[in-house]
């Protein structure tokens, strides 16, 4: 197949890892692919991506953008709004409308890695100017079916005011989706868990269309040969471990909470976005260590007798995934993307959102475990089972890989 990929190569979360890897291992099941950025997620400071990508042809239309000073828009305010509205403005691709004159000749499938309806209006007018079917694929869930997505219950007043703004825009969002595939352009979506179609009933819909849905399985995977040399499920060390985007939808405000319901200390890995939420980092029980590098950050996760988890908002989890294969038992709030895809696996121990005490009783529990139990839990056939699964992209290559083919002719 020769697929034309839509996908932000310059985002810092787990969906450039997603890109990255599944995109490169397509070429090693001898596709072509051809991938494009569009010009609003440009990021001139992490332009070394690009060189990083193997086997995939970058289009030339990105090279121009990051020797132009084209840069990302995504963290502006302007951006946010525009991203929501894009049902009201169809036609309007701005800068990113040279790409419909520079399209590659051959082209068999566009697959659209994002779940956003800002780039589905991009891949929409794509796919209908080469009259090639388009597949959409979805980390997390393009909007929901209720008030927002529940910031209020921990960003308080501004909380309200985002979900209250979200509500209208979820809206507005589903529109774009239901014009994609009523005029017949948007013929797949996928997606890594089942969680987004949980929150957006996306699976439901779109069969009144003809649009075909599918829940990868494996939807992501960890990096077997680096991980495995750290993994550990003995002889751990006497603290707790968190580490993610420090941000208020990843529990950064629970914290504190959690850290002082804690009978060892928790050592906290990350990037912090906001100076001001420093302050939820210098406090009592606390480690900051800041953002890791990978070696670093591995080992620590490894000697951790428990990873503290309290994320409001996933659609998958590389951070659950990578302490399970480094040996680290779990704990994290229920929702859908944990309860979906690790539910049942016993070193993942689920507790009720926004119940931190409840989060740390468990962790302390499982402090407690001797070593042999702790052991078991992580050699637990399912476990093993389930690690065998992820431990390779080239699996969650081969799902996506029949899943495209089943659109090209």
């Amino acid at each position: 197949m020769n697929i034309f990929v839509i996908g932000n190569i310059f985002n810092t979360s787990g969906v450039y890892t997603h890109i990255k890897n599944v995109t490169e291992e397509l070429v090693k099941l001898g596709h072509s692919v051809t991938l494009y950025t569009p010009s609003f997620l440009v990021d001139s400071s992490r332009k070394k991506v690009v060189e990083e990508l193997k086997g995939v042809e970058i289009h030339p239309l990105v090279y121009f953008y990051l020797e132009n000073g084209v840069t990302t828009q995504i963290r502006t305010f302007r951006y946010f709004i525009n991203s929501h509205m894009v049902y009201f403005n169809w036609g309007n691709l701005g800068f990113d409308k040279k790409i419909l004159d520079e399209l590659p000749s051959k082209v068999d499938i566009v697959y659209d890695m994002h779940e956003d309806a800002v780039t589905l209006r991009l891949s929409y007018h794509i796919a209908k100017k080469l009259g090639k079917p388009l597949v959409k694929l979805l980390h997390d869930e393009p909007f929901r079916n209720s008030f927002g997505r529940g910031y209020r219950h921990f960003l308080g007043l501004k909380g309200w005011v985002y979900d209250s703004m979200m509500y209208f825009f979820y809206k507005a969002d589903k529109w774009a989706f239901l014009r994609a595939m009523r005029d017949g352009v948007l013929r797949g979506i996928a997606s890594v868990s089942p969680s987004a179609f949980y929150y957006s009933g996306l699976d439901k819909v779109s069969g009144k269309y003809g649009v075909k849905t599918k829940v990868y399985k494996p939807g992501n995977a960890f990096d077997k040969d680096t991980l495995f040399k750290y993994r550990k499920t003995r002889n751990k060390s006497d603290f707790a471990v968190f580490f993610a985007r420090l941000v208020p939808q990843k529990g950064l405000y629970e914290l504190p909470k959690i850290a002082r319901e804690l009978s060892t200390k928790l050592v906290v890995c990350g990037k912090l976005y906001n100076e001001s939420d420093k302050k939820f980092l210098e406090v009592k029980g606390i480690e900051y260590k800041g953002y890791l590098p990978y070696d670093e950050l591995y080992r620590t996760v490894a000697n951790a007798k428990v990873l503290i988890y309290p994320s409001h908002q996933d659609g998958f989890s590389l951070v659950v995934l990578d302490a399970l294969a480094l040996g680290t038992t779990v704990v994290a709030y229920d929702i859908p993307a944990i309860r979906f895809v690790y539910g049942g696996l016993k070193p993942v121990k689920i507790v009720r959102e926004y119940d931190v005490k409840g989060m740390a009783a468990v962790a302390n529990k499982v402090k407690e475990m001797n070593e042999q139990d702790y052991e078991d839990e992580h050699n637990d056939e399912k476990v093993r089972q389930f690690l065998d699964l992820h431990s390779k992209w080239e699996n969650v290559a081969k799902e996506t890989e029949i899943f495209l083919s089943s659109f090209v002719k």
